[in-house]
């Protein structure tokens, strides 16, 4: 049990995070709450501490049921964040532990990983291997996401974490949809835009139905930009609403220019406007500079860069 003394029989052997066997928390008995770490509109994650030994957890605080939802399509949004997030062990996607009830509250208990690469980004810190270091643990989660039949939806910098080792880790699968089950092969289509504006695929707005591996495409391309000019290229990919967008359109050049030069090939494909056309996961894999990128993992720690870990609650 998680906020319990470390228990004498053997953790699992594939993980080091012991702590993951965690079942039916009594908060006030177990768990000291400590500060908010973000709210939205699925609802409010905050901090707790293990009392045994201090050891922190982000918890999230699911939201109330709204006055025109039946209490069975409540669970079920609910449920179907934690149910997609229960089934996903990589090391860069956040571990859910668990889902436990409360006073009539939900929550979900999950691996806390203490620095926000929004964060990171907006310090103007970041080294070129260091951005390329993060932007290759991100593909290898949204690869592992795909793997499973899963697509993020709301990919963004403020929905990556690293840990104090510089892994970086996905969150907040709240905007998360299957597209393929297993043993299927049939991939499902989704309608509408989801997610935050600025990395939100243009097919998104035009058609009326797409592919939402694509769409994660687009984001984490979104993302590598960010990284690399310290801001986002467009507000949002819509030609009636963003001159930006409307001048890329024309001339993609002038921003793909602005890229370290050896990833501009992969990065002209994945930002490519047209979904049939985009970059696929297997074209990023398969991609020269990208299969050079020297990156963190678990087992090893890059030696040609630091990661540059900013906390924004440290003061």
């Amino acid at each position: 049990m998680a906020f319990k003394s470390p228990s004498h029989k053997k953790s699992r052997s594939t993980s080091n995070l012991s702590y993951y066997n965690y079942k039916h928390v009594e908060f006030n008995k177990y768990g000291k709450w400590s500060r908010e770490l973000g709210s939205g509109v699925g609802g409010t994650v905050r901090l707790i501490n293990r009392k045994s030994d201090n050891k922190p957890f982000a918890v999230k605080q699911f939201r109330k049921r709204f006055p025109y939802e039946s209490e069975k399509s409540w669970l079920k949004t609910i449920t179907a964040e934690f149910c997609i997030g229960s089934v996903l062990h990589h090391e860069n996607i956040i571990e859910t532990i668990d889902i436990i009830q409360e006073n009539g509250q939900l929550y979900e208990i999950m691996e806390f990983a203490p620095y926000d690469l929004f964060e990171i980004v907006m310090s103007k810190k970041m080294s070129q291997n260091e951005i390329f270091c993060c932007f290759k643990q991100i593909v290898m989660g949204v690869n592992y996401l795909h793997s499973m039949g899963i697509a993020h939806r709301d990919l963004k910098l403020d929905n990556c974490v690293l840990n104090e080792f510089g892994i970086v880790k996905l969150i907040d699968f709240g905007c998360s949809t299957v597209f393929k089950y297993p043993f299927d092969n049939k991939i499902m289509l989704s309608s509408g835009p989801c997610g935050s504006d600025p990395y939100i695929c243009p097919e998104s707005y035009t058609h009326s139905s797409y592919d939402v591996r694509s769409a994660d495409i687009w984001a984490i391309g979104i993302i590598f930009v960010c990284m690399v000019i310290g801001r986002f290229p467009w507000l949002i990919a819509r030609v009636s609403e963003d001159t930006s967008y409307k001048a890329y359109l024309r001339y993609p050049d002038r921003l793909i220019k602005k890229l370290p030069p050896e990833s501009r090939s992969i990065m002209r494909k994945i930002l490519e406007v047209t979904p049939e056309k985009r970059a696929t996961l297997k074209d990023i894999l398969e991609d020269e500079w990208f299969k050079n990128v020297e990156y963190c993992t678990v087992a090893h720690k890059s030696t040609n860069h630091i990661h540059h870990l900013i906390d924004k609650n440290s003061n």
